[in-house]
């Protein structure tokens, strides 16, 4: 019996870590973005570089109205380079300089359809133990439930990334699949961010400005020494697992004007695989899927 109940902390460690996107054809839509409704086209005129003003209708969508300027348009980045620059620029303006009051929600989703789920062997066992694993979880109505928010003027660790001043350590464009910006009918601008897969990215270090994994320059990921340090008991044999870090997204929406961050959500797909043996019992989980979802909004200067 100790022994089962060990097979099930163990999984359920694991999976506890990981508790720490319209119409192509031009015409005008309304979408959701980061739990806000944002008035978008992507219509040859609303991504003109004339930089005219979006209608009044249209500039309500949010509570801040931003005024669509030649000077503005000028300063859309096109290219993947320009586009990350941009980005690090806002995020490192925000937790250096203008540290704004925000409201951070974390919430995660473990996947059961037998696309996402997959067991080889130790099924009853595998998803007893991913149920209790969904208990350390929280979902999107909990989080708004309980959010973590972040005080005006505080230190903005809450504010990715996590353990450094930066918002954002990439170096170049390297490991980034696209990077892409797009004008809103409001005149805000959408950064659109999403990561090359990587296997086993670490976090950066509290206290670092260098990121050791590409996908820990963005955001967060699930550390997996710090599981291998809980999983060094010696009551099991073999065990062997991997974080792939897989589609991994951000995306910013942030005023042009003064670089103030309207919205960020990011996403982070995580496909989990792992054998051990316990007494006579062999667990294999060929593929668990894992979403980590992280919103910040509600942000005030």
């Amino acid at each position: 019996m100790k022994r089962i109940l060990a097979v099930l902390l163990v999984l359920s460690i694991i999976f506890a870590f990981s508790a720490c996107s319209g119409k192509e054809n031009g015409e005008e839509t309304t979408t959701v973005e980061n739990g806000f409704e944002v008035a978008q086209s992507t219509s040859a005129e609303a991504t003109s570089a004339n930089g005219e003003a979006s209608s009044e209708a249209e500039s309500e969508a949010i509570s801040e109205t931003a005024e669509s300027t030649t000077a503005a348009a000028e300063k859309m980045p096109e290219t993947m380079e320009e586009v990350i620059a941009k980005y690090k620029e806002v995020m490192d303006q925000a937790k250096q300089k203008d540290k704004p009051g925000f409201t951070r929600l974390d919430y995660q989703e473990l996947l059961s359809d037998p696309e996402n789920r997959v067991i080889g062997s130790g099924e009853g066992l595998i998803n007893a133990a991913l149920t209790l694993a969904g208990n350390f979880m929280k979902t999107k109505k909990e989080a708004e439930k309980k959010p973590t928010i972040g005080k005006k003027g505080g230190d903005m660790e809450a504010l990715p990334l996590r353990g450094t001043t930066h918002g954002c350590l990439l170096n170049g464009t390297k490991g980034v699949r696209s990077a892409k910006c797009e004008k809103l009918n409001n005149g805000y601008y959408k950064i659109t961010i999403v990561l090359e897969a990587e296997k086993n990215p670490e976090p950066t270090a509290p206290g670092t400005d260098v990121a050791p994994s590409i996908t820990g320059s963005v955001c967060s990921p699930i550390s997996k020494a710090e599981i291998d340090a809980d999983l060094a008991t010696g009551l099991f044999k073999d065990i062997t697992y991997s974080l792939t870090y897989h589609d991994c997204e951000t995306v910013l929406i942030y005023n042009p004007e003064n670089n103030h961050i309207y919205s960020q959500e990011q996403t982070n797909r995580v496909t989990i695989k792992g054998a051990g043996t316990i007494g006579f019992v062999t667990l294999d989980i060929q593929k668990q899927e894992l979403i980590n979802h992280v919103v910040i909004k509600d942000l005030k200067y």
